[in-house]
């Protein structure tokens, strides 16, 4: 089986990609075509074998979970054939998979086309020698099995992250088409946002169901501007003018995807808030608690001058399943923003005005810098 030929201006590598959904395939073919690639295409591990020991092969590309072996016993079989071929693995749970010796680079699905291409480039450029026939050992990394109670949450996370790699693959290929508006490339970078959004919320939620996620040193600040930064587009096609003040040095032990979570839907509340258009203003500064312990750490602010929310709705926002927005709300976003804060040991305050010309609202989020084990404190607001 011969591989199809990109356009012939291209020097193209040979690639071999494996994957057990036939859609998935097809889409992450026609990408790596699209980049310039000749690609030999597989749907299971017999297959890819055979292919891959009856021709020349300059990568390979794979699904980890495949219909009756993984990715990585395929590596190893490869590996033991012609160990100088780098193989990437691809996968939609959020582990590094037990075997992981045998391959040579692993992603997530939803990392996007961009870094699959990526990465692609950085392991061919940097093939290692042929010395020897012993498999090629990947640098420094232990392998992290998942609990067996946690198969269900990981199969869940797979599942979803399949179609979201299918879906910012075909909008990556969408918006290489030529004759595209600049409002079509603004559609597309929206819908990539949303798509990618999808995919992390899948990974938040497998963390916190394995909860096994440990408070790390981070800067609070490059996470926050990290969500405004992955919130761009949508921000500024709605007219929303984004003021960012952040302090040198915030770093503080926290745990980091919730993190991410919280900020995003703080900024996405003030977004709705804001319909019209108007201004976000995010702040991360050096703070002392207002009251209780007068403990130190961060204090991160995020204000809209939007609508503003009613004295009633303020007393019920952190109620279960209340929500201002309709059939477009679930009231679980500030049920999770509340979660999180508790979670950190730290305090949430809101201010809200509805008067015309002085409307807006204020979230402001203390983050105490306190040892990892301290106790949950309440929320006020």
């Amino acid at each position: 089986m011969q591989p199809s030929r990109p356009p012939s201006s291209v020097s193209p590598l040979i690639v071999l990609c494996v994957d057990d959904e036939a859609a998935g395939l097809l889409v992450r073919k026609t990408l790596l075509e699209t980049a310039g690639h000749l690609v030999l295409s597989a749907l299971n591990a017999d297959q890819a074998l055979q292919m891959f020991t009856a021709n020349q092969v300059d990568i390979v590309v794979s699904d980890h979970l495949l219909r009756g072996i993984t990715g990585t016993e395929m590596a190893r079989a490869m590996k033991l054939a012609k160990p100088e071929v780098p193989i990437l693995l691809l996968s939609g749970v959020v582990d590094f998979p037990p075997g992981i010796e045998h391959i040579d680079k692993f992603i997530n699905k939803t990392d996007g086309p961009e870094k699959l291409l990526h990465a692609i480039a950085e392991l061919t450029n940097e093939k290692p020698p042929i010395t020897s026939t012993t498999p090629f050992l990947i640098k420094n990394r232990s392998p992290v099995s998942p609990e067996e109670g946690d198969q269900d949450a990981a199969t869940l996370a797979h599942e979803i992250n399949n179609p979201v790699d299918s879906v910012l693959n075909l909008l990556y290929l969408v918006d290489q088409e030529a004759g595209l508006t600049n409002t079509g490339h603004g559609y597309l970078a929206l819908a990539r946002e949303e798509v990618s959004r999808i995919g992390h919320i899948a990974k938040t939620a497998l963390n916190q169901h394995r909860g096994d996620e440990r408070r790390q040193h981070a800067d609070v600040t490059q996470l926050l501007c990290s969500v405004i930064e992955l919130y761009k587009s949508r921000l500024e096609s709605q007219g929303i003018s984004v003021e960012n003040r952040a302090c040198l040095g915030a770093h503080l032990a926290v745990y980091a995807n919730p993190l991410r979570q919280l900020f995003s839907n703080l900024l996405l509340n003030a977004a709705d808030a804001l319909p019209n258009g108007g201004r976000l203003y995010a702040r991360v500064s050096n703070a002392c608690e207002w009251s209780g312990q007068h403990r130190r750490g961060l204090r991160v602010t995020i204000a809209d001058n939007g609508c503003g929310i009613t004295p009633e709705n303020l007393q019920k926002m952190f109620k279960a399943s209340f929500t201002t927005k309709g059939d477009r709300g679930s009231g679980l976003g500030l049920l999770l923003v509340m979660k999180v804060v508790r979670r950190h040991n730290g305090s949430l305050h809101v201010r809200s005005s509805t008067e015309v010309g002085h409307s807006g609202t204020v979230f402001s989020v203390f983050l105490p810098d306190e040892p990892v084990h301290a106790s949950n404190s309440p929320i006020g607001h």
